[in-house]
């Protein structure tokens, strides 16, 4: 069940939790609709992973479950290359989701390819050519470093 209402607040984007074999979920209703569509699939995915069980780190887990449900890797990621504010606007109105998911989305792929590539036995110099990532740092000359309030809010 989704119940969506105005919280008063931004601080909070939803919450979820199981009544009884019923799965709620509240959305605060005051935040845009992209963001809505976030937080509901980052609060399905509480429900999904982690019914009853403990994790290190159930928010990461909630939001990496967030983007791939939204923004599925193998559809999305060609997309992704080149980005610019233009092109996160039109991405934003294609995927639904705000320009802020897709960056985040795009900069955790890159990373995420680079340390796939790590753990074949490639060195950091055939990563940074086939990627044009740095894998050894903490930095993607395509995309700056994400600045932006961490989705654990959501």
């Amino acid at each position: 069940m989704v119940f969506e209402e105005d919280f008063g607040t931004q601080r909070v984007d939803g919450l979820s939790q199981w009544i009884g074999d019923h799965p709620v979920l509240l959305i605060n209703k005051a935040c845009p609709t992209d963001r809505r569509r976030l937080t509901m699939a980052h609060e399905l995915g509480h429900i999904v992973l982690h019914n009853g069980l403990a994790t290190d780190d159930p928010e990461r887990e909630a939001n990496e479950f967030a983007a791939e449900f939204l923004m599925p890797s193998h559809v999305i990621k060609a997309e992704l290359r080149s980005l610019t504010l233009g092109k996160l606007q039109d991405l934003k109105q294609v995927w639904g989701t705000s320009m802020q998911s897709l960056y985040e989305r795009a900069y955790s792929l890159v990373k995420y390819i680079g340390k796939t590539l790590q753990s074949r036995g490639l060195s950091t110099q055939e990563i940074a050519e086939i990627t044009g990532f740095d894998s050894s740092e903490d930095t993607n000359p395509f995309l700056p470093a994400p600045t932006h309030r961490h989705l654990s809010a959501v």
